[in-house]
């Protein structure tokens, strides 16, 4: 007989009804409630040693308050005491969330960094925050490039390797454990993705972090066969927050600790999840290797966290499970949670850069970029949010955190319009290409130019000419084809001229254009998250254009480039 971990619909309101309940004690309140504690409900594709714990694979309610009781005492015998700060760099995988328990049980503050980190961004975002302890494992101190950075440097913080864990002693704790968190104790620093350059500390506190969870309590279940696969970085808030979410219901999970598309496609066939939960990129890696029609029958929904999906993306998804939702849930770190909706059916694909309307805790509005008045309906403008789920600032940067605020609402940092009550975003703010002809919105025309028959993705930058009497741009167009080519490279880069043409013309003063075909995009930069950090390829893409003009010699991983100059 299967024994279900599920929690009980009496079990749920409990929890619903418990106003002390939050991301600081949610562990303990289901310990004692749960029915089936020492069943095995989490799992893993990657075995980790932690604590007393070797090569351990799938955890219950029990396993994970024993690895957050000895870790616990590992953090307090090492000078970690309550109210500090503690950054915490791993390997991905379990690790992560078991640290996030174990820190904030005793009362500190976890700052969690993504292990892909680079050092150039790593170092500089651990000495803005004042980060002077560091935690890691054993693979990360011997082979992590950041951790490596850190110990060469020597001065920069101090480096706590989690392997040196004394297996032989019980680590003592004090009679006030677990730590009895207020509502607005600080449980967790993450990390933004740095598209506007070193990535700001995000805070995180127990009632407001909880607030997402706590709207969905009894919601996210949808069926007694639920069974959910994350596939997201899991350092980052949003995989903190559902593993809550599993938790909290006792949903059987699988957790992924690589983000890319085969891994995701074995995992699905291993564990035959219903419900998915990845960003953009881990998608868009899947279909970069082809899926076929039905190929994952047992998905009912797919959700996807952060920017809005490409269209072309969500429906070659679906064709994959075509009788599963996609659920496009935009959200940020800042905001504690997805604030807005677009569902998507194989039937009914969303309107292209549709985010959909607010969930019910959220209001969101257009606002005007100088005055910050809301906007008319269908005019273009800054999206901004209010809701109980959104972060208290950026960690000692108040003057950011101020920033972000308008009118009482909260910018997200996105270039949008709601027509019809649903919400578009069409560009993130620091990458429209502004012109003497108005402004330019690169995902609206990213969305255009994969209507082209075997495009499959595209990313597009604005160059400032130095040469240009009338501040002219350069439209710099990186195109990743379809493995199963219908047509000649040639014909499709004339398209996207003829394209961009047709949707730019004269109005915008672009003359110049360099169309980039790219055999893969594995070497763009990204964000941890995986969303493609436009200001790093303004840096690269001119080098390599101009060595390309002067050596005619294709960079590795390029297959073409076009330059352009309209006679207009």
């Amino acid at each position: 007989m299967n024994i279900t971990t599920l929690l009980s619909e009496r079990d749920i309101d409990i929890l619903r009804n418990d106003d002390m309940l939050g991301s600081g004690n949610f562990l303990d309140r289901c310990l004692a409630l749960s029915n089936t504690p020492a069943v095995d409900f989490i799992f893993t594709d990657k075995p980790i040693t932690i604590a007393d714990e070797r090569n351990i694979q799938q955890f219950s309610l029990n396993t994970l308050a024993s690895i957050r009781r000895d870790l616990a005492g590992w953090y307090l015998a090492n000078g970690i005491e309550t109210g500090d700060v503690v950054a915490v760099c791993i390997e991905d995988g379990m690790g992560p969330f078991l640290h996030y328990l174990a820190v904030t049980s005793i009362g500190a503050t976890i700052a969690l960094i993504n292990p892909a980190i680079p050092p150039d961004i790593g170092i500089p975002y651990i000495k803005e925050n004042g980060f002077n302890k560091l935690v890691t494992d054993e693979f990360s101190f011997s082979h992590n490039s950041l951790i490596k950075n850190l110990r060469n440097s020597g001065n920069i913080c101090a480096i706590l390797n989690v392997a040196n864990f004394n297996t032989g002693i019980k680590y003592d704790l004090p009679s006030w454990w677990p730590s009895i968190p207020m509502d607005t104790t600080l449980l967790m620093l993450s990390h933004t993705s740095g598209t506007t350059g070193i990535p700001k500390a995000v805070k995180f506190e127990h009632r407001q972090f909880f607030m997402g969870k706590r709207a969905r309590l009894g919601r996210f279940v949808e069926s007694p066969d639920e069974r959910l696969l994350t596939v997201l970085p899991q350092s980052h808030s949003a995989a903190i927050s559902h593993l809550e979410t599993a938790v909290l219901h006792g949903i059987p999970t699988y957790v992924l600790s690589s983000q890319d598309g085969e891994s995701v496609r074995q995992a699905i066939r291993d564990f035959s999840p219903t419900t998915v939960v990845a960003f953009p990129k881990s998608y868009v890696s899947l279909l970069e290797r082809g899926v076929s029609y039905g190929e994952f029958p047992s998905i009912r929904r797919w959700f996807s966290m952060g920017d809005a999906a490409h269209h072309s993306h969500i429906r070659r998804l679906l064709m994959s499970s075509p009788d599963a939702r996609y659920i496009d849930a935009f959200g940020s770190s800042e905001l504690g949670m997805a604030l807005l909706r677009s569902v998507s059916t194989l039937d009914h694909i969303a309107p292209p850069r549709a985010i959909g309307r607010p969930v019910d805790i959220v209001t969101a509005k257009i606002l005007d970029m100088d005055s910050g008045d809301e906007m008319p309906a269908g005019s273009v403008g800054l999206l901004a949010v209010c809701s109980p789920t959104i972060t208290s600032g950026y960690w000692k940067q108040s003057q950011k955190t101020s920033d972000a605020w308008r009118n009482g609402y909260f910018l997200t940092g996105d270039v949008g319009y709601c027509k019809d009550g649903v919400f578009y975003q069409i560009d993130r703010v620091v990458d429209v290409i502004h012109t003497p002809g108005g402004s330019l919105y690169t995902l609206q025309l990213e969305e255009a130019i994969q209507t082209i028959e075997s495009i499959y993705d595209a990313i597009i930058i604005g160059l400032d000419l130095s040469h240009a009497k009338n501040r002219e741009t350069k439209l710099v167009i990186l195109i990743l084809l379809n493995e199963k080519l219908t047509s000649d490279v040639n014909i499709i880069v004339e398209q996207v001229i003829q394209l961009m043409l047709e949707k730019i013309g004269r109005k915008y003063y672009i003359r110049e254009y360099a169309i980039i075909v790219v055999n893969s995009f594995d070497q763009i930069p990204t964000g941890a998250t995986g969303k493609v950090l436009k200001r790093r390829l303004k840096d690269i893409l001119p080098k390599t254009l101009e060595e390309y003009e002067r050596n005619k010699q294709l960079p590795n991983g390029i297959l073409k480039i076009v330059n352009y100059i309209s006679a207009n």
